[in-house]
């Protein structure tokens, strides 16, 4: 028998209760549990093998665009900067920079080899890493339009090479296909010359150290420009330079930069952030969003104590941030949750789809350091449930059994607190034809509609509602058997195929224009999401297989129309009993006039899904939204333990 091979030792650095004000740029921020800078990317991959599955992860660079809170960070931490630092031209105009190397540097080796296009990456103060993870850009330039190719790792330490158009690119914004982390970039450039593109990049930072606090901690641009203007320009016109809480403090060089003026906390400068918002947001009708991540755990507070906003929230929309505050009044720290039961699966039409959820909530619940526990729905999940010691559930069952107030019910009689609407608001908030009764009852816009059953008169329906008509299924989501009928013939198909999935089934007039989403997390409303899709309506599989489904977020609706579409949305949700969090679909019509669709209590959080693109677009991470929407589940003292109440 041949001996094992023996595991070779590790070569990095490893730390325990690493103080990360170290290692972020703002000089502040709490301790991590552990913090590994690896020798090499084969010492990396050996590292993430030895990591339990569940083990929280965050990556950083320089810590140039992070704000950690006061609480510190749950998990491990790996650094690259320094370490991670090869830097090489490869065959012809192609430079391979690791994660670790400063994209200064990498502007710098590009322009002294004689190869241009790089020279804006010297005005970025950040890694290569970070640059890739976020598409980083400065003075007019972005990084991922020089990409050729990247390598990853992933948690087993399996690299991988991939494409840029493998990865959802936008401003500022990068989604990846797999949890895979960034460990070099391949840089095409062009032929240029070694004294222009010198002279280019000393006079971009020529400029940077004119115009910003260069050498004062902070994180660089805090908030993204808007379409068409500057947030510098919108901050400084709210009078907010040189405005302070605590020691974090607007430069008065640049008013989008919060510097730490000596000794601030993580919590100064997240109330600064979320100041700035609502500032901007009232006087200009402006929703900024922000650049900087914001992660770990809010300070641990005294009795009375009320700590700042849950930072997922700053920057996204104000009154989020809002939310985001009462809830953390409540919650600081994972252990404040105890033992959570993720439910996903069940039996309905939407299991693939419920699995996905799930098991991306699990991921994120796991990576804040709450004890998270995935449970598929089967029919023994009631002596699961009252055995298993749980102290609050996350639901994310899509479709019957999940979403229609069943579990809730259920959850109800053990007493166990859950997330999303009571069992009243998912019951209504399932039944599309009952929530239609409800709106028209309040007066809200909805499409004209008729009830199909086997002795209805289809003539008369299309007589009445014209065409095309929509039919749908009244309890179903993800737009399962749902049907465009544009001649009346295949009208009676249509409906034989909606009856598969419920007794009741909708004929609703068909609105010819754009199609919108609100998302709801406690009680405002995320930035409104457009949806593009080339099939014939948003259907199943443009909803989560097309690769052409576009969504515009910002919507390209103004401020003022924006709002009034967001209040409808909180209007409907409330009028159907929904709580906790939500989506609510329109249609706008040509003429611009907005008609209720449908509400989902319990919206997909898949990589496709719109709650989380909402969610990202106001500055606030996935893991950041799950913990939000768990928190509402905290609500007391009403003697009510469960998501109805709200927050």
């Amino acid at each position: 028998m041949m001996a094992a091979e023996k595991p070779q030792p590790l070569r990095g650095v490893l730390s325990v209760d690493e103080p990360m004000s170290r290692h972020t740029s703002w000089r502040a921020g709490g301790t991590a549990d552990r913090f590994y800078q690896p020798a090499d990317s084969d010492d990396l991959a050996m590292f993430l093998r030895g990591l339990p599955v569940d083990e929280p992860l965050l990556w950083i660079g320089l810590g140039s665009n992070l704000l950690v809170r006061d609480g510190g960070i749950r998990g491990t931490v790996i650094g690259t900067s320094g370490v991670l630092d090869g830097l090489a031209r490869l065959a012809g105009d192609i430079v391979r920079a690791e994660a670790g190397v400063s994209c200064a540097k990498v502007a710098r080796f590009c322009a002294r080899q004689g190869l241009a296009g790089a020279e804006f990456l010297a005005g970025i103060p950040g890694t290569m890493g970070g640059a890739l993870a976020m598409n980083a850009g400065a003075f007019g330039g972005e990084t991922w339009p020089l990409v050729l190719a990247v390598e990853t790792i992933d948690r087993t330490g399996q690299r991988r090479e991939r494409r840029p158009q493998e990865y959802r690119i936008g401003y500022r914004h990068v989604v990846s296909p797999a949890e895979e982390w960034f460990v070099a970039a391949h840089l095409q450039l062009a032929a240029g010359d070694t004294a222009e593109s010198a002279a280019r990049i000393k006079g971009l930072l020529g400029r940077r150290n004119a115009t910003q606090p260069i050498g004062e901690p902070s994180c660089g641009s805090v908030f993204r420009n808007p379409p068409g203007d500057h947030a510098a320009r919108l901050i400084e016109a709210s009078g907010l330079k040189g405005y302070c809480i605590g020691k974090a403090c607007v430069s008065t060089r640049h008013a989008n930069f919060v510097v730490n003026d000596g000794g601030a906390t993580a919590a100064d400068i997240e109330a600064l952030i979320q100041h700035i918002y609502d500032v901007v947001l009232a006087k200009h009708g402006v929703s900024l969003a922000r650049e900087v991540h914001i992660v770990g755990a809010a300070r641990p507070t005294t009795a009375g104590a009320i700590p700042v906003s849950g930072g997922a929230t700053a920057s996204g929309n104000a009154s989020v941030g809002r939310a985001a505050e009462k809830s953390l009044r409540r919650a600081g720290r994972p252990d404040d949750f105890g033992k959570v039961a993720v439910l996903m699966g069940g039996m309905s039409a939407e299991r693939e789809i419920s699995l996905k959820s799930g098991s991306a909530v699990l991921a994120a619940l796991q990576r804040r350091g709450v004890d998270a526990h995935g449970i598929d729905v089967g029919h023994d999940i009631a002596s699961r449930l009252a055995g298993g010691d749980y102290d609050r559930t996350f639901i994310m069952l899509h479709g019957r059994g999940g979403e229609d107030g069943t579990m809730q019910g259920l959850l109800e009689t053990l007493g166990i607190p859950y997330t999303g609407s009571g069992v009243l608001g998912s019951a209504i908030g399932m039944d599309k034809l009952r929530s239609k009764w409800l709106w028209l009852g309040r007066g809200l816009p909805t499409p004209d509609f008729a009830l199909l059953a086997d002795d209805t008169d289809l003539d008369d329906v299309v007589r009445r509602l014209g065409l095309p008509l929509i039919i749908k299924p009244s309890c179903e989501g993800s737009s399962i058997g749902m049907s465009k009928v544009t001649i009346k013939s295949r009208l009676a198909e249509a409906w034989r195929v909606a009856r598969g999935y419920d007794a009741n089934v909708i004929a609703e007039q068909w609105i010819t224009g754009a199609e919108y989403t609100a998302a709801i997390v406690g009680r405002r409303a995320l930035p409104l999401i457009r949806v593009e899709t080339s099939h014939e309506f948003y259907d199943y599989a443009a909803k989560y297989t097309a690769d052409d489904t576009r969504y515009h977020c910002p919507s390209g609706l103004d401020a003022a129309e924006e709002q009034e579409l967001q209040q409808l949305a909180l209007t409907a949700f409330d009028a159907i009993g929904a709580a906790g969090w939500g989506r609510i679909d329109f249609m706008c019509g040509e003429d611009g006039r907005p008609w209720l669709i449908e509400a989902n209590t319990i919206p997909g959080m898949t990589d496709h899904s719109l709650v989380p693109k909402a969610a990202r677009a106001a500055g606030i991470e996935f893991d950041d939204l799950a913990w939000m929407i768990l928190e509402t589940t905290l609500g007391g003292g009403t003697g009510r333990r469960t998501g109805e109440q709200g927050t």
